[in-house]
């Protein structure tokens, strides 16, 4: 089901959302994001290219980011930051690259037809094709939207149970995860860079902020929340 917002609620909350994210960018940063120019790979902190940012999203899964950047630095420094450099080796040599993260044999395995599969598609294809994203082992919805996004610079939200808790609670109505992914794409009109600002404020407010038992008093987020109004005092 799709949730209607009213036009002037939209605005409103487009023009806020976009306003406080933009004039907390060092906030963003600190939980691992780089606002930057909207077709840039470098959203994710760390990352340089396109192939990182599809090596990450395999290494990241159950490892901590800084973890990732540390692996992804090796592996500049080795010169084998790239898919195409990663399908020459071995499967035992990927895993002993990136043995810092956890379960690094699978992900190892991963990488490997990772790479063979962009030797024989390409990665500008890969990242720009939904369904072939999902095909590959490790890749669910979620990943393979930000892939979309941050990868393709396809305009595409990430549905993520970050922007499920923060959305329900700002707007104070339980959404389903679908629902608060259309509720952004529609507030800030399938921009990209937009898009991806929102994704990485969200994520973020959902990290720092937005728990079971929320640290409304601190959130960024608390003048417009609706949430945090309603309850404003038993939260002081």
């Amino acid at each position: 089901m799709k949730r209607a917002l009213a036009d002037e609620v939209k605005t409103s909350l487009r023009a806020e959302l976009l306003r406080i994210l933009e004039e907390n960018v060092d906030l963003l940063r600190r939980a691992g994001w780089i606002v930057t120019d909207a077709e840039s790979p470098k959203w994710w902190d760390g990352v340089e290219t396109v192939d990182e940012l599809l090596i990450s999203s395999i290494l990241v899964q159950m490892t901590k980011w800084e973890i990732v950047k540390k692996i992804l630095l090796k592996m500049r420094e080795k010169g084998v930051n790239s898919l195409e450099k990663l399908s020459q080796l071995s499967e035992e040599e990927i895993a002993e690259l990136i043995r810092q993260a956890n379960f690094y044999r699978t992900k190892a395995k991963r990488l490997k037809v990772l790479s063979e599969i962009t030797s024989k598609i390409g990665v500008e294809k890969l990242v720009k094709d939904e369904k072939l994203l999902k095909e590959v082992d490790g890749i669910g919805d979620e990943t393979a939207e930000a892939l979309l996004l941050f990868a393709g610079n396809i305009p595409v939200f990430p549905r993520s149970n970050y922007a499920k808790r923060v959305m329900s609670r700002v707007l104070n109505v339980e959404l389903t995860r679908e629902e608060a992914k259309e509720i952004v794409e529609e507030l800030v009109r399938k921009d990209l860079y937009e898009l991806k600002l929102a994704h990485a404020g969200l994520v973020t407010v959902g990290k720092l902020y937005c728990f079971s038992n929320p640290k409304c008093n601190s959130c960024v987020f608390k003048q417009f929340c609706k949430y945090y109004n309603a309850n404003r005092n038993e939260t002081l």
